[in-house]
């Protein structure tokens, strides 16, 4: 990083571009007259701040970069991050450049100073009034994460605060980097404001949909250790959340991170998905049993529910039981073995000689999610054995089964709050929208994949009695 740029490099500006087309032709000691009257508000304001960094303190920065790239990372982790494509770096060197305008202090005469104090102290770069502002706004506005609700590809994203499950959401008008499959992820931002409106600086951090929750743990875990010693200040707040960041960012490229654990949100079990398969052998017996008991929901058409009263005041289902396509089989679904070791002696007990086991099927979601992550590619859909309706059918009543409470279920993302309490304010509403927009997306890719319809969501829209 500590090399002279060959004009045939990437421009470390992160456009994307050579560095001869790009930052290279802007004037570092320029006449204020030169300044294209054509360019209005903020526009080539980091163009022109790099490049009088690289003018007058190209080594200080190349050290400043590095150490904050490659700063806590092993000599394997180093490798593996310089390894990535040209794509990746393109956005590795937009969030570092950007990063450095914000954030960053160099080593200048022997003292650190921060950059943009320097760009815009006196003998700094010749800025337009709209891009002094700019610069001197990156420097005031913290990097937060964010969970995206919604997307309107070319104009529009809306963001929710993913450390303040209160904050209203903001709307930011984005044209460049608005897609509509970040919808559901969580993604560090540094939003600022022009005008009336509110637009991103640059810097775009996203991640996974298993990685995301784990940096808000680390962030909210970092935030109340912070709140806990006395009187801390809140720039220093910030700038941990900053810091923590970018760094769990970086490391999406270097480090293997561990499949979280998927744990029931009530009992606080790890989810273990299993399945009773059961021969009806009288459905007169069957029914009648069930019919009689106050804590069991359903029909013979839908299927039933056993409910169970909670510590919280809420009713969960602890079993739930479905209709299969063949007119004598029914399968009872538990999602911990807590549940199973309780609800199967319960049925059993309850129909009697009316049914008949005839297996079980376990699936541990994280197994599959690792064994899926270790192989080297995923099979296509057209490999699959299973016609594309019969699948659909299984994929939408798996969907039903899971999302059978779903209303009424506390959700970490919500705050602890169930979507229908989270629905009463601004804020809720559309973390609650961007969960149903997230998991609408996801469903159409994976049709997509698989050849198959797409499972609408809509029960869960008319459900809370909310439109999109």
């Amino acid at each position: 990083m500590t090399n002279k740029i060959g004009r045939n490099d990437p421009c470390p500006c992160g456009s994307g571009k050579k560095y001869k087309q790009c930052c290279a032709n802007s004037p570092a000691n320029s006449p204020a007259d030169f300044i294209e009257p054509e360019r209005k508000g903020h526009a080539g304001a980091v163009e022109r701040a790099i490049d009088w960094l690289m003018s007058k303190h190209r080594k200080a920065v190349g050290v400043a970069i590095e150490e904050m790239l490659y700063g806590e990372l092993s000599q394997e982790e180093e490798e593996k991050l310089k390894a990535q494509d040209q794509e990746t770096w393109q956005g590795i060197h937009a969030n570092t450049m950007e990063w450095l305008l914000a954030e960053g202090r160099i080593l200048v005469r022997g003292e650190y100073k921060r950059v943009s104090e320097l760009l815009l102290g006196q003998g700094g770069p010749l800025f337009t009034a709209g891009q002094r502002r700019w610069i001197a706004q990156m420097a005031e506005r913290p990097l937060r994460l964010y969970d995206v609700t919604e997307v309107i590809p070319g104009q529009q994203m809306t963001l929710c605060d993913a450390l303040d499950s209160e904050a209203p959401p903001i709307f930011v008008r984005e044209k460049s980097g608005s897609q509509a499959a970040m919808v559901g992820l969580k993604v560090g931002f540094r939003i600022m404001e022009v005008d009336d409106h509110y637009e991103l600086s640059g810097a775009v951090y996203p991640f996974s949909l298993l990685t995301g929750p784990g940096v808000l743990a680390l962030l909210r875990e970092a935030v109340d250790e912070a709140a806990d010693e006395f009187d801390t200040p809140q720039e220093e707040i910030s700038g941990l959340i900053n810091f923590i960041i970018h760094r769990e960012w970086l490391y999406q490229y270097c480090r293997r991170r561990p499949i979280p654990a998927f744990v029931d949100t009530y009992s606080g079990d790890q989810i273990l998905l299993i399945t009773d398969h059961y021969r009806v052998k009288d459905w007169t017996a069957l029914v009648e049993s069930l019919s009689t008991q106050n804590d069991v929901e359903g029909d013979r058409v839908s299927g039933w529910d056993h409910l169970i009263d909670c510590d919280d005041g809420e009713r969960r289902s602890a079993v739930t039981i479905n209709i299969e396509k063949r007119a004598d089989r029914i399968s009872l679904f538990y999602k911990t073995r807590n549940y199973a070791v309780k609800g199967r002696p319960w049925f059993e007990s309850l129909a009697g000689n009316a049914v008949q086991f005839v297996s079980r099927e376990i699936t541990d979601p994280k197994g599959a999610i690792e064994s899926r992550s270790a192989s080297q590619e995923v099979p296509p859909s057209s490999e699959t054995t299973m016609p594309p309706e019969v699948l659909a059918d299984l994929i939408e009543k798996t969907i039903h089964r899971t999302y059978a409470n779903w209303a009424d279920q506390p959700l970490q993302a919500l705050g602890d709050k169930n979507p229908r309490e989270a629905i009463k304010t601004p804020a809720g509403l559309e973390r609650v929208k961007g969960l149903l927009r997230m998991y609408e997306a996801g469903e159409k890719r994976q049709a997509e994949q698989q050849g198959r319809r797409a499972i609408s969501y809509d029960f869960l829209w008319i459900a809370l009695g909310i439109s999109q």
